[in-house]
């Protein structure tokens, strides 16, 4: 699909994950939670060509959860926002249009949008700062117990949990990491195998806990909320592509 470099806006993902946050910022009362959801997930399947994505209004309806009509609904409304917009494509075999490409543009500094209230808002919605912390259990020599293919997956939270505690015995760390996986799964859980995106869950824990043998880390949700999402982009790529 190198085509679709014809199409990105952005030079490099930071870039797109900062258009995003400002779109979200400056349009915070103009776009309900639905019409936020469908940003978001155009912006993971725009990440390897940065703010295009080749999709189509039932790919974005499954991902999302909602109805077809819905989400062209919320297309349209990102589009009068100039906040997306769609190229239509055609199909070069039977004729007729197929997926739209959608290009999510830059956003526009507009001064009388950032106020005080609209800073607060993008605040709010960007992403914690992967900057981290925690202390690494003394097993660190020991093999891994959980080797991921091996794990038997009968009970989310409990694979989940026995992988932070062969680090580190913390319910409450544990309960906010298992929180940020959820709310970072949740919209494309119905695309997946529930084991496919524990296994990234897990791939994150390790990651994470790996590193704080190399350097301090001050915020440990932070740093896990950033790894998960890359984990998660890399699967969602390596599919959808």
């Amino acid at each position: 699909m190198h085509y679709l470099s014809n199409y990105q806006t952005f030079q490099s993902k930071q870039q797109l994950n900062e258009a995003v946050a400002d779109h979200l910022s400056a349009h915070h009362y103009e776009l309900s939670e639905t019409v936020r959801e469908v940003l978001n997930t155009i912006a993971r399947y725009a990440v390897k060509f940065a703010g295009a994505a080749h999709l189509k209004a039932a790919t974005l309806a499954e991902l999302i959860g909602k109805s077809e009509k819905t989400i062209r609904r919320a297309i349209n409304r990102l589009q009068d926002l100039r906040i997306i917009r769609k190229v239509v494509t055609n199909r070069k075999v039977t004729g007729g249009q197929g997926a739209n490409i959608i290009q999510i543009l830059p956003a526009i500094a507009d001064s009388s949008l950032r106020d005080d209230q609209a800073e607060v808002s993008r605040r709010h919605d960007a992403v914690e700062p992967v900057v981290s912390s925690g202390e690494p259990s003394e097993n660190e020599k020991e093999p891994y117990p959980f080797l991921k293919q091996n794990t038997v997956i009968n009970n989310t939270y409990k694979a989940f949990k026995q992988s932070v505690n062969y680090f580190v015995n913390d319910s409450q760390l544990t309960n906010k990491l298992y929180g940020i996986f959820l709310a970072q799964t949740s919209y494309i859980k119905h695309c997946y195998e529930s084991s496919e995106l524990l296994d990234c869950g897990i791939e994150a824990v390790m990651t994470t806990f790996k590193a704080t043998k190399r350097k301090p880390i001050r915020n440990m949700a932070g740093y896990y909320h950033g790894v998960l999402d890359r984990v998660l982009d890399r699967l969602m790529t390596e599919v959808f592509r």
